[in-house]
């Protein structure tokens, strides 16, 4: 017997078998994109499929309509063909920000996780020592003049700490992964001596 399978000229996926009709006077007319075999094949193998490459039929592995992803930026990308993923591609899913491949797996890049910790931890305290400046700079001035009153005095020197306890974030013994952000000071209304 003569079993019939349709061969997808993109991809050379075989479908089938299928049964084609009989012309009468001329016989079964075979298409272009059909391949006849003398047995038939069994069901491909979950996650293969039967494709027919330098005249054989073979099974493939069937990756399509999955996401995959791209081994040097983590990118997901969908993908529709048949056959192994090329080597510049994984289906395993980019743990997080700090990974790079190697050694087929991601792995954790510590430098460049710390390096991204600390530019994070010294733009959160730059932010915080603008504010220490704003309040600061009038409560000095007021020093400065001589007409600072005792209140003032004594903020001025609680933001003054404020700032050195930012100032020395870096010295804490899990920076820059984990951070003790020292407390901002209430703030204060103070009025000024006249």
């Amino acid at each position: 017997m003569t079993y019939y399978y349709v061969v997808n000229e993109a991809n050379k996926e075989m479908t089938g078998p299928i049964e084609l009709p009989i012309t009468p006077g001329i016989g079964i007319q075979v298409p272009g994109n059909v391949i006849e075999l003398a047995e038939q094949l069994p069901p491909a193998e979950p996650g293969y499929a039967w494709v027919w490459r330098n005249g054989i039929a073979s099974q493939l592995i069937d990756l399509r309509n999955t996401i995959v992803y791209y081994k040097d930026t983590g990118m997901a990308s969908y993908w529709s063909e048949l056959g192994p993923l090329p080597d510049y591609l994984t289906s395993k899913a980019r743990p997080g920000e700090y990974y790079v491949w190697k050694n087929n797996d991601w792995e954790l890049d510590l430098e460049a996780q710390r390096a991204a910790f600390v530019a994070q931890a010294e733009i959160e305290r730059d932010k915080r020592l603008q504010e220490v400046v704003i309040r600061v700079a009038p409560l000095q001035y007021a020093y400065e003049l001589g007409e600072a009153s005792s209140d003032q005095l004594t903020v001025l020197q609680v933001w003054k700490r404020y700032a050195l306890k930012l100032a020395n974030i870096e010295l804490q013994p899990d920076y820059p992964l984990s951070i003790d952000w020292p407390v901002a000071p209430a703030k204060l209304v103070v009025s000024p001596t006249v």
